[in-house]
């Protein structure tokens, strides 16, 4: 993969999202205290590659203490469509997209969290597709969307998967139902470790069962490390997609998919990342399509 940086970040800092979007979409900022604010995207200044970037506070009325936890750019508030919101202690809600159409830069509550619990995603998803989540310990449990009742912007939800222990959700991820006859077949689930094992695995081996189940196994620890390693990424990809894959160093590392091999649920994967033993993967990121050739 190619090593560097994309911006002037110091040292504590890190992207947390990438993402494309027209002038005219609204952004729903999402942060982890379950708070959305609304931007039109022409507000958020345009900047060089290397820039450091607008501070947030400065165009929306949040403290430097509070994480944005995901970043929705969005055309239309469909009536057809959904958010589906997942906290970090296996919480999860399913709510209209219209119910956000008067999101604004003054902020609105989205979810009510137990103490000590964290929003940490928030997607778009339609009654065809189905919810596919990860947790850190290497489970993983897919249920159809349409199973998760609508409910209102302050809901806390529904338990979406049994998690044992310390174990904690560590992705959430939609898988888009069958359209024009696409059958998933080029989709894969790509783990990766805190420690840089990855590998990735094909879509169609993780089965929808029911909602709050302890789940499949996604992926085994090296025997060596299953005392200290966890899942930090479980992301859906195509071969042809390139990931940057973080660490809590600053390291940024530009890779393609198609390079990292396909195995079974239970494989322990390859080195994906080599990182020291002060180190550890911290995000996995997809690298946005720039659509030039369909231009």
């Amino acid at each position: 993969g190619k090593r560097g940086t994309s911006d002037s970040s110091s040292s504590d800092d890190e992207v947390l999202h990438c993402i494309t979007c027209n002038d005219h979409d609204t952004l729903l900022m999402i942060t982890q205290n379950g708070i959305a604010y609304g931007l039109p995207a022409y507000q958020v200044p345009t900047a060089s590659r290397t820039a450091k970037g607008t501070p947030i506070p400065s165009v929306l009325p949040i403290s430097m203490d509070q994480v944005v936890t995901t970043v929705l750019p969005v055309s239309e508030f469909s009536k057809d469509e959904y958010i589906v919101l997942a906290t970090e202690q296996g919480w999860i809600k399913r709510t209209p997209l219209d119910a956000f159409a008067k999101t604004s830069s003054r902020g609105l509550t989205i979810a009510s969290l137990t103490e000590g619990d964290k929003l940490k995603w928030c997607r778009r998803c339609t009654d065809q597709d189905d919810i596919l989540l990860g947790s850190s310990g290497g489970m993983a449990v897919r249920f159809p969307a349409c199973t998760l009742r609508p409910t209102g912007r302050t809901s806390r939800g529904v338990r979406s998967m049994k998690l044992r222990g310390t174990d904690t959700i560590a992705d959430m991820n939609v898988v888009i139902g069958e359209v024009n006859g696409d059958t998933l077949s080029d989709k894969f689930v790509l783990c990766v470790t805190r420690q840089g094992y990855g590998k990735r695995v094909s879509i169609n081996e993780f089965r929808s069962t029911s909602r709050g189940t302890i789940g499949l196994i996604a992926l085994k620890f090296k025997k060596a490390l299953e005392d200290q390693d966890k899942l930090s990424c479980f992301c859906i990809v195509r071969e042809d997609d390139e990931i940057l894959v973080n660490t809590s160093k600053g390291i940024m590392v530009r890779q393609k998919v198609k390079k990292i091999p396909c195995q079974s649920r239970s494989a322990t994967g390859v080195t994906v990342q080599k990182v020291d033993d002060s180190d550890f993967i911290t995000s996995v990121s997809l690298v946005p399509s720039t659509d030039e050739e369909e231009a």
